[in-house]
């Protein structure tokens, strides 16, 4: 048959074809090269596809804001950080975004502990689908395998400039830390009215997210006592690891809360979590249609 046979008459050759004729030993041979043909093409097409995405929605991530604002000079002497990633967040969906993120951390810094909210999930997933229980902690638990089965590729990509591990919030949630640090954070947010403020300003941006499901007054209770939930529990994490010796934190956008605890606006949060350096970038779109689209939650 010939390589420039036309693709139509091909095929229709093959459907006519006898294939009772040839030997078993042909028959695989054909088929050896029909598997090879077939895989070159869907590589062709994946290379392709890949370039068309990275010219169109090609990310980059630069240094916004650093609090302690006085650590941003002395930012360098720093060799390893916590990549926080929220799940369900825009930032952490569009893979272009991630490795804008990645990219930066590996020309900042040797070691990076990815730190995945799985479990806390659970919360954004029954304000906005209303799930409860262990029924949210499931999804939960798969969204955050799924994340990193889905992007792996793009940490090993850069690998050799940083070391990249991963660690899932559910993890950390087992430390004897964690329900001292939790409880702590609870009562600070009890009696401290200047902490309550800032707990419950998040609360507000974090509702404004997303979509709700939309019901009755008790259940707007409940997602702003979610929402509350979500931020104490994420500090009492961070808390964790702050005493582990992981001090910088990276995200990409702004979560005031945490600016203020790092520039020592309050000083009532325990001791570890007092001593993280935040880290905000900034993403803006490198392509000339999205030039001036900047991404910061």
């Amino acid at each position: 048959m010939s390589n420039h046979q036309d693709p139509e008459e091909l095929i229709k050759n093959f459907e006519n074809f006898d294939w009772s004729q040839p030997s078993l030993e042909r028959l695989k041979k054909l088929q050896s090269t029909l598997s090879k043909a077939i895989a070159l093409k869907i590589q062709e097409k994946l290379t392709k596809d890949r370039a068309s995405l990275s010219k169109i929605y090609e990310y980059k991530a630069t240094l916004a804001k650093v609090f302690p604002q006085s650590m941003r000079t002395s930012l360098s002497k720093h060799e390893k950080c916590v990549f926080a990633i929220s799940l369900g967040s825009k930032n952490f969906v569009y893979k272009e975004r991630i490795e804008a993120c990645i990219k930066w951390i590996s020309d900042n810094f040797k070691n990076c502990l990815v730190l995945v909210g799985d479990s806390i999930h659970r919360l954004t997933i029954e304000v906005r689908q209303g799930i409860k229980g262990d029924e949210a902690l499931s999804e939960a638990i798969r969204t955050g395998e799924k994340f990193v089965n889905e992007n792996s590729f793009l940490f090993e990509e850069y690998s050799q400039i940083c070391r990249f591990e991963f660690k899932m919030i559910s993890e950390v949630e087992k430390q004897s830390d964690f329900n001292i640090y939790y409880e702590e954070l609870q009562n600070l947010y009890k009696k401290n009215e200047s902490f309550q403020t800032t707990i419950d300003s998040f609360a507000q941006k974090y509702l404004n997210r997303g979509e709700q499901v939309v019901a009755e007054q008790v259940w707007e209770l409940r997602q702003n006592y979610l929402a509350r939930t979500y931020l104490l529990e994420e500090s009492a994490l961070f808390t964790c690891l702050a005493k582990e010796g992981w001090q910088v934190f990276v995200y990409p956008g702004s979560i005031k809360t945490f600016e203020e605890i790092s520039e020592g606006l309050h000083p009532e949060v325990p001791e570890p979590l007092k001593q993280v350096i935040w880290v905000s970038l900034r993403l803006k779109g490198q392509n000339a249609a999205r030039g001036n689209k900047n991404s910061g939650e």
